[in-house]
């Protein structure tokens, strides 16, 4: 199975950086990575089952699966990003790669995720227990889904299994004390963010024995959608300084 979407034939890249979307999102969520971070970083966006190219599969998935992917192109410096699920996700993968001793990343990335210890309610928390109409309504407010779509009633009903298992995974998840990663981690927070606020962003600082930084970005809960620009800036500039080491 294809786990990774690529941008197509480039000279190779000095670096990877791999990136796990929000809960009901898609790779195509990071379309726009590659032109924003130039030739010298690989994008390669991570496609879970259930979503766009792989419709029609379980959107279940296992960790271990997601870090077998990923070890599997570990052939160079590389990088995580996770947004929002996916910086959790990322995290347990993370964990999952330093089990196994595969190569680890030079940075995990994480952008509106609270740290995975927090159990402080969230703006998206308990939507895998609520019905239809409320799950989509909660998701349009917040920013989580154009409301465009609702007038598709054919595509909602496309995206509904993807959102409950991924809603599901947020709503289910319990973290498991274990040693801090030996990898830098880097946290990116929306200052108007009302699902994962600035103090649980930070207190990702808890999970690294390699260092850990929290950048603040103009924007909410998606900032990865309207404050790219800030954002990738960011990632490009951390990038550049840990290749040098």
């Amino acid at each position: 199975m294809n786990w990774f979407v690529s941008a197509g034939n480039r000279p190779p890249a000095p670096v990877r950086l791999f990136c796990l979307p929000y809960a009901g999102g898609g790779a195509s969520v990071f379309r726009r990575w590659q032109e924003g971070l130039g030739p010298d970083v690989e994008v390669l966006p991570v496609q879970l089952p259930g979503r766009e190219n792989r419709i029609a599969e379980d959107p279940h998935f296992d960790i271990a699966d997601v870090a077998a992917a990923i070890a599997s192109r570990a052939d160079r410096p590389y990088a995580i990003y996770g947004h929002s699920m996916g910086g959790r996700v990322a995290f347990e993968v993370v964990r999952e790669l330093r089990r196994t001793g595969a190569p680890l990343p030079l940075r995990l990335y994480v952008g509106a995720a609270r740290a995975p210890h927090v159990t402080a309610a969230s703006f998206f928390d308990g939507l895998s227990r609520v019905d239809d109409a409320e799950l989509l309504r909660r998701l349009a407010d917040g920013g989580g889904l154009p409301v465009e779509v609702l007038d598709h009633p054919d595509l909602v009903e496309l995206l509904l299994p993807q959102l409950r298992a991924d809603f599901g995974r947020v709503d289910g998840y319990r973290y498991l004390p274990g040693e801090p990663l030996p990898v830098p981690i880097v946290a990116f927070s929306g200052v108007r963010d009302r699902a994962a606020a600035g103090e649980h962003s930070a207190a990702w600082a808890e999970h690294t024995a390699a260092g850990f930084t929290l950048h603040e970005i103009d924007g909410g809960h998606f900032f990865l959608l309207d404050q790219l620009a800030e954002l990738l800036a960011a990632i490009r500039a951390d990038l550049t300084a840990a290749l040098m080491v």
